[in-house]
C-alpha cells in the first residue's frame, strides 16, 4: 500500500479534571473523581499507549496541567478573572485559598504524557467555555493567563480542543498563536438520541473527509468518542463498540480515510468498563499500525498528510 493511500488513527483526550466541572459541584463533591481515581486513569492510558507503541494529542487545561503553588503564585489573576466571570472564577478562587484541591491537579500527568512523545495541546486555561456566547474579556483573560502559565511549563501549544467542544472566538486565539483545532460535534436533527443509535451501527465507515484550512486555522474532523458506558450510553453492549471501532478502523486501512478517537481520561473514572473497551481497539488499531496499513499521527501531524 503506498503512503499516499495509508489510512490513519488520531487519538485525542481532553485532559481537565475537575476543572471541567467547576459549575457541577455534586460532581466536584462526590469524591469520586480524586487524585488517586485520576492517577489509575492516567497511568492505563499511557501504558496502554506505550505497549501498542501509539501517541495521542493530551490536551490539557493549563491550571490542571501545572504544580499547586504556581496556581497559588498567580492567585491574583485569577481574583481578577473573578471580577470579570464571577460564576466561573469564584469556585476557583474559593479552592485555591482553601487548598481543597484533590482532583484539579495533573502536573505528574502532564509531564508523564509529555515525556511519553505525546503531543501536549491545549484546552483552555481553566476551561471556561470559549464559545461566542463567553465575553471577549474573559477569552482574553484565559489566554493572559494560559501564556503566564505555558511559559512556566516550557511549552508554547498551538493545537487547541476546546472546551465543551463549543468552538469560538477563532481571531482572538489565533492571535495568540493556536493554528489547529478540533471541529465541534456534527449536528443532527435528532440530537442526542442520533449519537447513541450510531453507536450501534456496526459497519460504521472512517472519516474520508481530511483536515480542512479555513480562515488560517487547520480544522480536524470531530472525530468520534468512545463510548462513555454509563447513564443511557450504558444500554450498549461492549461488544458492539468494538465491533463499530473495528469497522471504521479497518476501513480506513482499505480506503485511506482517517479514525479519530477522542474522551477524557476521567471518563475511565466514572465508567471503569471504558477501559477494557480502550484497550481492545487500541491493540486492534496498533497492529494496523504495525503492519503499515494505518499511521499514527497527532493531530498536527495529521493536517500535513498527504491528501
Amino acid at each position: 500500500m503506498s503512503s499516499k493511500s495509508r489510512g490513519s488513527f488520531i487519538i485525542s483526550l481532553d485532559c481537565e479534571g475537575l476543572w471541567g466541572m467547576v459549575d457541577n459541584p455534586s460532581a466536584i463533591g462526590n469524591g469520586v473523581i480524586s487524585q488517586a481515581s485520576l492517577a489509575h486513569a492516567y497511568e492505563h492510558i499511557v501504558s496502554t499507549l506505550g505497549r501498542n507503541n501509539l501517541i495521542a494529542t493530551a490536551a490539557f487545561v493549563s491550571s490542571f496541567a501545572c504544580p499547586v503553588h504556581i496556581l497559588r503564585d498567580n492567585l491574583a489573576h485569577f481574583e481578577a478573572m473573578a471580577e470579570i466571570e464571577p460564576i466561573w472564577f469564584s469556585p476557583i478562587v474559593e479552592r485555591l485559598k482553601n487548598g481543597k484541591l484533590d482532583g484539579w491537579c495533573g502536573s505528574t500527568f502532564y509531564e508523564t504524557m509529555k515525556s511519553a512523545g505525546f503531543e501536549m495541546a491545549w484546552h483552555g486555561a481553566t476551561h471556561l467555555p470559549l464559545s461566542e456566547a463567553t465575553s471577549k474579556a474573559a477569552v482574553n483573560a484565559e489566554l493572559q493567563l494560559a501564556a503566564q502559565l505555558h511559559d512556566e511549563l516550557g511549552r508554547n501549544p498551538t493545537t487547541v480542543i476546546f472546551p465543551r467542544n463549543k468552538v469560538g472566538h477563532l481571531a482572538l486565539l489565533s492571535r495568540a498563536g493556536f493554528r489547529v483545532y478540533r471541529d465541534g460535534p456534527k449536528r443532527h436533527v435528532l440530537g442526542k438520541a442520533s449519537n447513541l443509535l450510531d453507536e450501534f451501527n456496526i459497519y460504521s465507515p472512517s472519516e474520508m473527509t481530511p483536515p480542512a484550512y479555513r480562515e488560517g486555522w487547520f480544522v480536524c474532523p470531530p472525530g468520534h468518542f468512545l463510548n462513555w458506558p454509563k447513564g443511557s450510553r450504558g444500554i450498549i453492549p461492549a461488544k458492539v463498540t468494538v465491533m463499530r471501532w473495528k469497522s471504521m478502523l479497518r476501513d480506513a486501512a482499505e480506503r485511506g480515510g482517517s479514525v479519530h478517537m477522542w474522551f477524557h481520561p476521567h471518563n475511565f473514572v466514572t465508567a471503569p468498563k471504558m477501559l477494557a473497551l480502550f484497550e481492545e481497539v487500541t491493540r486492534f488499531a496498533s497492529e494496523l499500525v504495525r503492519i503499515g496499513e494505518l499511521s499514527n499521527p497527532t493531530m498536527a501531524e495529521s493536517v500535513f498528510l498527504p491528501k
